[in-house]
């Protein structure tokens, strides 16, 4: 009878086993290593192949993973790890990466790097990180001798960069972002332009409402006066009906006359003449233009307008609410002659 465990064994054996290297890459390979596209799929890299290139391209590999202790070498200064499926990198790959110059890591799958990421990188020229879920871009991968930078099109990312790339003593400095399109743009641009339209939207949407506040208030004012004024007119100017030639007699007083002080002597208001205007003839059937359309107030431009008693034949009149010109009158003439 064998071994309960015994069928166990080479399932166990097989997972214990070491992995098989995703390169075969000969003690004697050139300093300019170029493996693009040598394989479909990588778990785990083993970054100890790598230590006498100065030169490296592992582009469309399948990558999926570094190995923990993955480190770039002072004498590496090109390094390429584009398309492949990166989540995420070694906290200390870079740390002593003094001489690395290009480093292109885009379209990835990197959703994070650490603040620190790129601060021993101090020779970086170039740096590749469009196409991956990144948030921002570590302050320090602005290093002094950075010259072109790419990041996602993306406001989060193009706002994590604006202030850098938009520093006027990094003349040098060329930043751009790429869309899923690979269409790319000035990362100072696409932020203007995209980035800003929702700041715009509520400063628009708050100068509307100040606005409507404003003709809210204005309209308050003017129904205000005209209530003020209309309450006025009510309180000591009456109209009784015309006279004999046809023109209204007012009287200043607050309460209406009664019975018995309908022959009392009321007085008339002044009238004054800015314009001739000749009066349809009563006998056409003419009903006075005062009793269709509002007056207006008007005051008078010149004292020397006003004369006593009734209008003049011919003369459209204008009615004052006292005896005497004042600054206080108020002058009613029609709309039209």
């Amino acid at each position: 009878m064998g071994h309960p465990a015994a069928p166990l064994m080479p399932l166990l054996l097989l997972a214990l086993r070491p992995a098989a290297p995703c390169f075969t890459v000969p003690s004697d390979a050139p300093a300019e290593l170029r493996l693009t596209n040598s394989s479909h799929q990588c778990a785990e890299l083993d970054w100890g192949l790598f230590q006498r290139q100065n030169g490296l391209w592992l582009s469309r590999n399948g990558i999926e993973a570094l190995s923990p202790s993955s480190r770039v070498e002072p004498a590496l200064e090109n390094l390429d790890l584009s398309y492949n499926r990166l989540r995420e990198l070694p906290d200390a790959f870079l740390s002593r990466a003094r001489g690395l110059r290009h480093l292109r890591l885009q379209h990835n799958r990197l959703r994070d790097l650490p603040d620190g990421f790129f601060a021993n990188a101090t020779a970086l020229q170039e740096l590749w990180l469009q196409g991956n879920p990144l948030p921002a871009v570590p302050t320090t991968a602005f290093q002094d001798t950075l010259r072109y930078l790419a990041v996602p099109c993306r406001c989060d990312v193009a706002g994590s960069v604006l202030a850098a790339c938009s520093r006027p003593e990094n003349t040098a400095l060329w930043c751009q972002c790429f869309t899923s399109q690979d269409d790319s743009f000035n990362v100072t641009d696409f932020h203007a332009r995209e980035c800003r339209g929702d700041v715009g939207l509520v400063a628009g949407a708050a100068g509307a409402a100040g606005g409507a506040a404003v003709v809210l208030a204005i309209a308050a004012v003017v129904c205000y006066r005209r209530r003020k004024a209309a309450g006025a007119a009510a309180a000591w100017g009456k109209r009784e009906s015309a006279a004999a030639h046809g023109q209204p007699r007012y009287i200043s007083r607050a309460a209406e006359i009664g019975a018995a002080d309908a022959t009392a002597a009321a007085p008339d208001y002044e009238n004054i003449f800015v314009n001739p205007c000749a009066a349809p003839a009563a006998a056409q059937g003419w009903t006075p233009e005062w009793q269709e359309q509002p007056y207006r107030p008007q005051v008078p431009v010149d004292d020397d307008y006003f004369l006593e008693s009734e209008a003049v034949s011919g003369d459209q009149p204008i009615y004052a609410n006292t005896q005497t010109p004042g600054d206080d009158s108020v002058y009613i003439i029609p709309n039209h002659c």
